[in-house]
């Protein structure tokens, strides 16, 4: 795990966030995106598949940095499409 500059504890989970006029979806323990593009909602739509599909959380950020909206996925064969009960948190 590693410590964000906001105090949050971040591992392999997936982040989605706007940083030089793009937003971007990435696991946390990585420095590069594996997507992105112009459109916020389809960028989020790709961070939840990846969590869900790896029983992960989503953080989503606003394009100001702040968190938005964490979500948490349940592993397993047939995931989700929902977060898992309690698992929603807005900061």
């Amino acid at each position: 795990m590693t410590a964000h500059e906001d105090g949050i504890q971040l591992h392999a989970d997936v982040e989605t966030y706007f940083e030089n006029g793009a937003w971007h979806t990435r696991r946390c323990d990585s420095p590069d995106p594996f997507a992105s593009g112009p459109s916020r909602v389809r960028l989020i739509a790709i961070g939840v598949e990846v969590a869900r599909w790896n029983g992960l959380c989503h953080i989503i950020r606003d394009a100001d940095g702040t968190i938005a909206e964490v979500n948490r996925y349940a592993a397993g064969p047939y995931p989700s499409r929902s977060p898992v009960a309690g698992g929603r948190s807005h900061p």
